[in-house]
C-alpha cells in the first residue's frame, strides 16, 4: 500500500526580475528517509508536475526497493509525498569489455616514452540490488601490446578516441612513424583498431615535415586535425585540416592559409555541419615547432596523477604566454569560410561587464577556458569560458585555476560585437580547482539569449559513500546556478540573477531540466546539510 504524507512545512518564493525574466523558487523539507537516501529520478507528467523521487533505505531481505516521491506542481506548489516500492529487478552477471591506446608506463624506463601500446580490459559486472543498476565487480583479464607497421616501426601516440556510441568497441588514435630515411618526413597516420587490437593505418596526406596543432573529438562523433608545416618549408602558414569519421574514412581535407604562421588552437567545436576552431597567437613570424611544442593528450598512466604526458606538458606551458590575437575559424563545405584575427587590445573596448558586476575581469591575452559555444539564427557566435592562471594547493605542484566569466559575441565572419563578463563569487583556492558549466538559451522572442552559470562553490569532504568509508577526504564542486540575459541586437547584458540565494546546490547528476515547450529550465538541489529540497525554475521570455 503507498503512503501519502502531506508536508505541513512549505516555503514559497516567486522573484519577478528585469526583462521579463521570470524565476520562482521553492523549498521543501526532506524526510529523515530521504534525507540519509540520494535524489534517485526526477520526471515531468503530462499535465507539467514535477515528480523528485529519492531512494530509501528499506529492509534488505525484501523482495522490494523502496522509494520517496515528492510532487509539485507546473507552479512548483508542492502537492504531497509518497512512498513507493518496486519489485527488484534480478540480472545475471554481464562482462563488458573496454579498449585503451596509451603511451609511456609506470616503470622509470618508459615513462616519458610516447611509443603507443593498446589495451584490452575485460570486467564482470555484478548487478547492485540496492542501485538496481551493473557495478563494477572485478576485472577478468587484461590484455596489452605494443603495435607495430608492417616494416617494424613502433607508432608514436599523439591523441586517441572512442565512439560515443557504446555498441561500437572499436578505438582510433593519431599517431606517428619515424622515417627511416633522415631526409624524409616522419609519417602521421590515422589507427584504427578492433576488438582484437589489430591496427589499420590511414596515412595522412602530408606533403612534407608537419606538426599537429591541434586535434578533437567532436560530438556528431567525427575526429578533427590540424597540421602546420615545418621550419624549411616554402610557407608555413600552409596549414592542412582533416576530418575524419570514428571509423576511420576521410571526410574532409582542406589546405589553407592560416591567420599566423604559429597558430595555438585550443577548442573545437561542431555546429550544423560546420566546424569552428578557436585559438590565439603572438606577433611572431616563425612556424609553429619554433615557437610552440606538438598537441598530444593521450594518456600516460605513468608521467602525472592525471594522465598527462611530457609532450603534452611541454604544450600547456604554451598556453601561459601572453598572445596578442585571437583568432576564429570556420570549415564548411570542405573549404575554410573565414579565419578571423581580433587584436586583443580590441577586447579591452568593447568589454561591457554585467551592471553592479565591479569584479569582472575581461580578456587580456593570458588563458582562456572555452565551455561552450552557441550559433544565433542569425549567426552570431557566442563564445563562453573563463579565464585561467595557476595556483598551489600545498602538495608542491601548481594546478589549472578558473577564474572569472567572459563571453565573446562575434559576428557571422568573425568581427568582435562584444565582450560581456561575470565576476566569480567564490575566489577561494577549493572553488578555483573546478571550472563552471556554461550554456546558452534561446528567449522566446528569439532576439535575447539567457547566459547560464553554474557556479562553484570547492569543499574538501567526502563526496560520496566510499570516501567516508575508507576515510579518503578529497576536494568536490557543488554548483549553483546564476543567469543574465544578453540583447544580442544592442550586445548588451542585463543584472545577474543567483538562485538559491548561495544556500542551495544542485545534484551532479540532476543539476537542470529544460522544457522547450514552455521554454523553461528547473533547477533541483539541496542545502548543504542535505535537509531541504530546493527546486528553481526559471522561464526564458
Amino acid at each position: 500500500m503507498k503512503k501519502i504524507i502531506i508536508s505541513a512545512a512549505f516555503l514559497f518564493i516567486a522573484v519577478a526580475t528585469a526583462k521579463a525574466q521570470d524565476i520562482k523558487e521553492v523549498v521543501e523539507p526532506l524526510s529523515k528517509k530521504s534525507a540519509k537516501g540520494y535524489m534517485y529520478d526526477i520526471t515531468k507528467d503530462e499535465i507539467g508536475n514535477n515528480h523528485v523521487t529519492y531512494k530509501i533505505k528499506g529492509d534488505k531481505k525484501s523482495e522490494e526497493v523502496f522509494y520517496e516521491e515528492y510532487t509539485f506542481d507546473k507552479d512548483l506548489k508542492f502537492v504531497n509525498s509518497k512512498d513507493v516500492q518496486e519489485k527488484k529487478e534480478q540480472k545475471e552477471d554481464i562482462t563488458r569489455t573496454y579498449f585503451q591506446a596509451y603511451v609511456g608506463g609506470t616503470s622509470s624506463f618508459d615513462v616519458l616514452s610516447m611509443k603507443m601500446k593498446l589495451s584490452k580490459i575485460v570486467q564482470l559486472n555484478t548487478w547492485n540490488h540496492e542501485k538496481q543498476n551493473y557495478v563494477y565487480k572485478k576485472t577478468i583479464t587484461r590484455e596489452t601490446v605494443k603495435p607495430r607497421n608492417d616494416d617494424g616501426k613502433v607508432y608514436y601516440g599523439y591523441a586517441s578516441y572512442s565512439s560515443i556510441d557504446e555498441t561500437k568497441s572499436d578505438i582510433v588514435a593519431i599517431a606517428k612513424v619515424e622515417s627511416k630515411d633522415k631526409k624524409a618526413a616522419d609519417k602521421f597516420l590515422f589507427l584504427t583498431m578492433n576488438d582484437q587490437l589489430e591496427v589499420t593505418e590511414k596515412p595522412m596526406e602530408l606533403n612534407g615535415s608537419y606538426s599537429l596543432v591541434y586535434c578533437d573529438h567532436l560530438t556528431n562523433d567525427d575526429v578533427v586535425a590540424v597540421f602546420a608545416p615545418n621550419k624549411g618549408a616554402a610557407d608555413v602558414s600552409a596549414y592542412v585540416y582533416f576530418q575524419f569519421d570514428i571509423e576511420g574514412k576521410l571526410k574532409n581535407r582542406v589546405e589553407f592559409k592560416s591567420p599566423a604562421s604559429a597558430l595555438l588552437l585550443t577548442a573545437a567545436y561542431e555546429n550544423g555541419g560546420n566546424v569552428y576552431f578557436f585559438g590565439t597567437s603572438s606577433k611572431t613570424k616563425d612556424p609553429f615547432e619554433e615557437v610552440f611544442k606538438e598537441y598530444a593528450p593521450i594518456y600516460n598512466p605513468g608521467a602525472t596523477e592525471e594522465g598527462d604526458n611530457l609532450k603534452d606538458i611541454k604544450w600547456r606551458k604554451s598556453l601561459d604566454e601572453k598572445m596578442e590575437n585571437f583568432h576564429l575559424l570556420k570549415f564548411s563545405n570542405n573549404q575554410l569560410a573565414f579565419a578571423s584575427t581580433t587584436p586583443v587590445s580590441e577586447f579591452k573596448s568593447k568589454f561591457k561587464p554585467a551592471p553592479g558586476d565591479k569584479d569582472a575581469s575581461p580578456y587580456k591575452g593570458k588563458r582562456f577556458f572555452i565551455e561552450n559555444f552557441f550559433v544565433t539564427a542569425n549567426e552570431d557566435y557566442l563564445i563562453a569560458g573563463q579565464l585561467m592562471g595557476r595556483i598551489s594547493m600545498g602538495t608542491g605542484n601548481k594546478v589549472d585555476s578558473y577564474e572569472d566569466m567572459v563571453c565573446f559575441q562575434f559576428d557571422k565572419t568573425g568581427n568582435l560585437k562584444a565582450q560581456y563578463g561575470v565576476g566569480k563569487l567564490n575566489t577561494d583556492k577549493k572553488s578555483e580547482i573546478f571550472d563552471m558549466t556554461q550554456n546558452f538559451y534561446l528567449a522566446a522572442d528569439g532576439k535575447s539569449v539567457y547566459w547560464e552559470i553554474l557556479e562553484v562553490k570547492g569543499v574538501k569532504g567526502y563526496e560520496g559513500f566510499l570516501e567516508a568509508y575508507y576515510g579518503v577526504p578529497s576536494y568536490y564542486a557543488l554548483f549553483f546556478p546564476r543567469v543574465g540575459k544578453i540583447d544580442l541586437s544592442n550586445s548588451s547584458i542585463g543584472a545577474i540573477k543567483t538562485l538559491g540565494d548561495e544556500k542551495y546546490y544542485l545534484r551532479r547528476d540532476f543539476t537542470s531540466r529544460r522544457d522547450k515547450v514552455e521554454n523553461s529550465v528547473t533547477y533541483f538541489g539541496h542545502d548543504e546539510d542535505y535537509k531541504n529540497l530546493w527546486i528553481g525554475k526559471m522561464m526564458m521570455e
